[in-house]
C-alpha cells in the first residue's frame, strides 16, 4: 500500500491471529480516543502542553498502561486486544498513541530504540533533508508511553544506552518509518511466539515480515 497508515498496519498485523476482528470497532475506538483529545487541546498550547494533555486523555481518561505482569504475551502486539484490555507493550501502546496525536497534527514519531519503544516530539522548525527518505529532525523531547507518557530528554536516551552497553547511533535517536514500526511489531510477535516454543507461527510470521520487505 502506498498509504503506510501505521493504524492499518497494526490491524493487518492482528488479522494474523484474529482473522475475524472486526475492523469498525478498532477504529471507533481509536476515533473515540481522538475525539476527547481534540476537546482538550487548542493552537496555544506549547509542544509539552500537547503532550500532557494526550497523557490525561490517554492515561487517565482511557486508562492505558504497560502490561508489566504478562509484558511477552503476544496479545500486547494485537490492537484490538490491546484496546480492549487498555494494557500493551511499549510499542503497541506507542502506535496508539502516535497515531491519534498525528490525526490532531501532534508531531510525535517513532523512536526505534533497542529492547524498548519511545515517541520523539520532532521540531517542525528544523528539518535536515538526509538519505533514507527519512527526515534528520531535532527533536526537542522523548515521550514514553510505557511509563504513562513520561518526558525525558537526549540524556536519559544516552544513560538507557548505556546501560545496555549499546554504542549509541543515530537510529535511536531519530525518528523511524511507519514501515518499521511494523515491522517491529511483528518481530515482537515472532519473539512471543519463539519464548512460547510455538516455532510453526513462528515461521508464518516471517513470511509475514518478507511481504513488508
Amino acid at each position: 500500500s502506498d498509504d503506510k497508515d501505521m493504524l492499518t498496519g497494526a490491524i493487518l498485523v492482528a488479522r494474523y491471529q484474529y482473522p475475524d476482528l472486526n475492523e469498525l470497532k478498532i477504529r471507533d475506538a481509536v476515533d473515540k480516543i481522538k475525539r476527547d483529545a481534540w476537546l482538550e487541546l487548542n493552537d496555544e498550547l506549547t509542544a509539552l502542553e500537547q503532550v500532557k494533555v494526550m497523557n490525561r486523555v490517554f492515561f487517565d481518561m482511557h486508562g492505558f498502561s504497560g502490561n508489566t505482569q504478562n509484558f511477552h504475551a503476544p496479545q500486547n502486539s494485537d490492537i484490538n486486544i490491546v484496546l480492549e484490555t487498555k494494557k500493551g507493550n511499549p510499542l503497541m501502546l506507542s502506535l496508539i498513541y502516535c497515531k491519534v496525536a498525528n490525526d490532531l497534527s501532534i508531531p510525535l514519531f517513532g523512536i526505534n530504540l533497542p529492547e524498548h519503544f519511545v515517541l520523539g516530539y520532532r521540531d517542525e522548525n528544523n528539518i535536515v533533508p538526509i538519505t533514507r527518505q527519512i527526515d534528520r529532525q531535532r527533536i526537542l523531547f522523548y515521550v514514553n508511553c510505557f511509563s504513562k507518557g513520561d518526558i525525558c530528554g537526549r540524556k536519559e536516551i544516552d544513560a538507557f544506552l548505556k546501560q545496555l552497553k549499546i554504542k549509541p547511533e543515530a537510529q535511536y535517536y531519530e525518528p523511524c518509518t511507519t514501515v518499521e514500526m511494523i515491522q517491529r511489531l511483528i518481530r515482537n510477535l515472532m519473539n512471543s511466539f519463539y519464548k512460547l516454543g510455538e516455532m510453526d507461527k513462528v515461521r508464518e510470521l516471517e513470511l509475514l515480515m518478507q511481504a513488508t520487505e
